[in-house]
């Protein structure tokens, strides 16, 4: 990953309750779309803001593989004791340690913009999702610089980002302003 990750000296920030309440991890869910019981991929999960919504939605008989490529962001994450349904997972963006068409749907929290190989990130995501799997992506908008965030220049413009999924394989099903600061992307496999 660029230079520009997220420093892990700052990570309570990201469990901040005014960031739950802007980013709506349960309304991600919803926009997701897939039924408890599934296996979640939470690729760049650091210390679990998404994580632990989507295990409890997903269920005891549902899966999360918390995934992120710092080693210090994943003992964060269990130091904080996830559910039985949470797997925690050391990642490379490019390379990982998950089945192939395992994965009913993935999520990807203000991280695209953080991937070194776009485009072999989106493949190997696809190897690893199930035909019609769900890929959700949020990232943060380059349209304004805000005081939370990257710097513009790190930050990918929704229309590219469209593109290169379409250019995977995705098929896009819904793309939006999410928040005043991010889009927000649904797709599945084709």
């Amino acid at each position: 990953m660029h230079d520009h990750k997220f420093d892990p000296v700052k990570a309570e920030k990201l469990l901040a309750p005014e960031r739950y309440q802007k980013i709506k991890p349960d309304i991600l869910l919803q926009k997701l779309g897939v039924p408890p019981g599934s296996t979640i991929l939470d690729l760049g999960c650091g210390n679990g803001f998404f994580t632990f919504p989507a295990s409890a939605a997903m269920g005891e008989n549902g899966m999360v593989i918390a995934a992120d490529s710092s080693g210090e962001m994943l003992q964060l994450l269990s130091d904080r004791n996830p559910r039985d349904n949470v797997q925690v997972l050391q990642v490379e963006e490019v390379a990982m340690d998950v089945d192939s068409a395992s994965v009913d749907g993935a999520v990807l929290l203000n991280l695209y913009h953080e991937l070194d190989d776009r485009t072999a990130s989106l493949k190997e995501l696809k190897r690893v999702l199930k035909p019609n799997g769900h890929l959700l992506i949020l990232d943060w908008s380059p349209e304004i610089e805000y005081t939370s965030g990257p710097p513009l220049e790190h930050r990918i413009p929704i229309k590219m980002a469209v593109e290169e999924l379409t250019r995977a394989g995705y098929k896009i099903d819904k793309k939006e302003r999410y928040t005043e600061e991010t889009w927000l992307i649904v797709a599945h496999l084709m």
